[in-house]
């Protein structure tokens, strides 16, 4: 059987801050993504951490992928999400797909949108909710 996520990496970015926790939980994301599936995963950060979101598009590039997928891990859309994550990307808006230099090669990337309000969502909202009480 081919693997179809072989040519594929993921960008799972996130915001960025001086406080460790939220690398960290971008890290852990990222990691929990490449143990379920057999893809290329890498983290990015809009600010305050490293790396940024132009240096994660190279690593990925350097490992052969042929199409990079670029996941903001934000909850909802907003400025970042709309404007910022694009615009550092060189995409329109969520769900563009455009092909991107890096480093000599043509790289199709492709945006996704933020995490949304999936029913799995909800499930770790209300498990959060049995934690506490």
């Amino acid at each position: 059987m081919v693997n179809i996520m072989h040519d594929i990496g993921i960008l799972v970015i996130g915001h960025g801050s001086k406080l460790p926790y939220n690398k960290e939980i971008v890290e852990s994301i990222a990691e929990n993504i490449q143990k379920k599936h057999d893809t290329r995963v890498q983290t990015a950060y809009m600010s305050m951490n490293e790396p940024s979101i132009e240096d994660g598009l190279k690593i990925l590039a350097a490992t052969g992928v042929k199409k990079i997928v670029a996941v903001p891990a934000f909850l909802a859309n907003g400025v970042h999400t709309l404007k910022d994550i694009p615009g550092i990307l060189g995409v329109e808006t969520v769900g563009t797909k455009t092909t991107i230099p890096i480093d000599g090669a043509q790289i199709e990337l492709c945006y996704a949108g933020p995490i949304g309000a999936e029913e799995c969502i909800a499930d770790i909202v209300f498990k959060r909710v049995q934690e506490t009480l």
